[in-house]
């Protein structure tokens, strides 16, 4: 995962001062029995090519007006970037790095350069590791999905917010709402109704172009919210293992529903 190798000491200091994903577990649980609005944003090897691609031309007006290109349109479909212009994708990158109030570039930027983050954006005295929702258990996540009691999913995919949802609140009695998202269009329209949703845990795989949505929901609604970048590592929050017992519990629920 990590090479071992002698590290400069401004590589010493990014590691000295990351936060652990332990700490930040307990970071999160403190904001959501608070109330209190916290945002982390996640980035690697995704967005830095991105970057790479915009910054290349970054001077020249037709190049920054034009879509990006970085990639295969399969994959800028799947991560919502196809057809995005490369100044509207680098305005949404700032915002999403400047204004959470924990920014993740990924840890193996340390070692490999094709991953490393932190030199896009301002310094920060405190990073987050970026490995968080990779190595929280399913039990801290099931802790903080308890504690939230209203858990509000963005994702593109249908099928697995059904299947959150059928887990979590046949099992867990933890509510369970759904916002899709699919493309970089969908950020505004997905911002103004996550603001209405009562949630105070929002859990979102966004794509590099709508990160920023992060930030914006943890404070555009009525009460701060808790909003977690957990990007592809989605299906490691689904909660599988709670299946076959959800599944028994909502047949006996409408079982008893139907003797009534």
């Amino acid at each position: 995962m990590f090479d071992l190798a002698p590290l400069s000491k401004e590589k010493y200091d990014l590691c000295r001062n990351t936060i652990s994903s332990n700490a930040f577990y307990l970071m999160v649980g403190d904001a959501l029995s608070c109330g209190m609005a916290l945002s982390v944003v996640r980035m690697a090897d995704g967005e830095r090519h991105l970057l790479e691609e915009i910054l290349s031309g970054i001077g020249d007006r037709e190049w920054m007006e034009s879509p990006v290109t970085g990639y295969d349109d399969a994959w800028m479909k799947r991560m919502g970037v196809y057809g995005i212009t490369r100044r509207e994708l680098h305005l949404r990158l700032i915002e999403a790095a400047k204004n959470c109030e924990f920014f993740a570039p990924s840890l193996s930027g340390i070692h490999k350069p094709e991953y490393e983050m932190h030199s896009f954006f301002p310094p920060r005295d405190r990073y987050v590791d970026n490995f968080f929702p990779n190595a929280w258990t399913d039990e801290m996540k099931i802790n903080l999905y308890r504690k939230a009691g209203h858990v509000l999913f963005i994702h593109c995919n249908p099928n697995s917010a059904a299947a959150l949802k059928l887990r979590l609140e046949n099992v867990l009695g933890v509510k369970v709402s759904y916002i899709q998202m699919a493309k970089w269009q969908d950020a505004e329209g997905v911002v103004a109704e996550a603001a209405k949703n009562a949630a105070p845990l929002v859990i979102f795989s966004a794509g590099p172009a709508n990160k920023f949505i992060g930030p914006r929901i943890a404070h555009e609604g009525r009460t701060g919210k808790v909003t977690l970048d957990i990007g592809q590592a989605s299906d490691r929050w689904l909660l599988e293992h709670l299946h076959k017992e959800a599944v028994a519990k909502k047949a006996q629920m409408e079982q008893t529903g139907i003797r009534r």
